[in-house]
């Protein structure tokens, strides 16, 4: 068993929150991490699982530099991931009054964003979610089974914008190669917080600099 950790940062820094929980997580299994630095996500995303299939690794676990893991990520996912092949955490997202939302739905529109939040109240332990972030653990025969590209954006016909949420056309892949997606409820991964720099990009989401 050798993972394969492959962290999205297109950044020349790191932030601390990211640093400090990486570097706590218990790794009883060999493992490699591979930084993927293209300035486009699903550029990244592609490289990184094609990295991946080239190496001797038999799992592959994508991360960002903008989230916070707990100590025993790897204790908690790798058993799941052999038994059912895509296992996760669940992740938070940041969200306006500084609450946090599940990145987990049960409806997409699939030519356009997410319709529905997953209710999750109530749940725990691991459970079967549908359509969450993609940050998860994938057992190397699921990515084999999926025609490349993994990650594709669809734009709308002017080219200025994108159809579709590359996360959840790559989880759709997924379902299609025959596997669900199951996430340990009680593994929580935090997105940390974005500052804006400049009273100008105060009030645009195109500008996430992390402080």
């Amino acid at each position: 068993m050798k993972l394969f950790i492959g962290i999205c940062n297109s950044q020349d820094f790191v932030p601390a929150g990211f640093f400090w929980s990486f570097i706590k997580i218990n790794i009883a299994h060999q493992a490699v991490a591979v930084r993927s630095d293209h300035p486009w996500d699903v550029v990244r995303n592609n490289m990184m699982i094609s990295h991946f299939l080239k190496s001797d690794c038999t799992i592959f676990a994508k991360m960002d530099i903008d989230q916070e893991y707990p100590s025993d990520y790897f204790d908690r996912l790798v058993p799941l991931v052999e038994k059912y092949k895509v296992a996760g955490p669940i992740i938070y997202d940041r969200w306006e009054s500084n609450s946090y939302m599940p990145l987990a739905f049960d409806k997409v529109n699939e030519k356009m964003f997410p319709t529905r939040v997953m209710q999750l109240s109530g749940l725990n332990g691991v459970v079967e979610v549908p359509y969450p972030h993609t940050n998860l653990l994938y057992h190397r025969e699921v990515l084999e089974k999926v025609t490349p590209p993994w990650y594709q954006a669809y734009l709308t016909p002017d080219g200025l914008s994108r159809m579709n949420h590359v996360d959840y056309s790559f989880i759709k892949k997924i379902h299609e190669a025959g596997y669900k997606v199951m996430i340990d409820l009680d593994c929580e991964v935090k997105h940390m917080t974005v500052k804006f720099v400049g009273k100008e990009y105060a009030n645009s989401r195109d500008y996430n600099i992390i402080l």
